[in-house]
């Protein structure tokens, strides 16, 4: 029954067409929207990646035991991309034009980057099983201000709850 009816459908060239178009936006939609997915996807295991390193770190400060960090940025980070540029001039006189092109110069189908700026951290918060004590507080916002570049008055550090 059900096929019956789908061959009717598209028997007409009007719903023909109609189709046609539909699937195409579907498979637009669908690779259009990958590479930002990809994207955010990278920066969020970069981050995590940064933040287990940092647990990692600070849970062999003597007293700390368990520790879990969150870090906060400002923005995220930002690529500078080399670019080629041609200059080309029209006309012989004083009249004459000057025009640029500018083009991404690409390496293995990426742009190429000269520089990465990496975002500013706003804040760490830090959650240890020792954070109870003063000593081990005060070891660890050594640490995450020493190797985050951030002042001490951006490093929270607190007791880890024990569940």
């Amino acid at each position: 029954m059900n096929k019956d009816i789908f061959t009717k459908i598209l028997k007409n060239k009007n719903n023909q067409i109609i189709c046609i178009i539909l699937i195409i936006g579907v498979v637009f939609m669908l690779f259009s929207g990958g590479g930002k997915e990809k994207e955010q996807s990278v920066k969020a295991v970069a981050t995590i990646d940064e933040e287990e390193r940092l647990e990692e770190i600070l849970s062999h400060i003597d007293g700390a035991g368990q520790v879990s960090v969150m870090i906060t940025y400002y923005s995220t980070s930002e690529k500078d991309i080399a670019y080629e540029t041609k200059t080309n001039t029209v006309g012989f006189d004083s009249r004459s034009e000057e025009s640029e092109d500018k083009k991404a110069v690409m390496t293995d189908g990426e742009p190429m980057v000269i520089k990465e700026v990496y975002p500013k951290v706003k804040g760490v918060i830090v959650a240890a099983d020792g954070g109870s004590s003063s000593v081990v507080r005060q070891a660890i916002s050594e640490a995450v201000t020493a190797v985050m570049d951030v002042p001490a008055h951006r490093v929270k550090i607190y007791k880890r709850d024990q569940k």
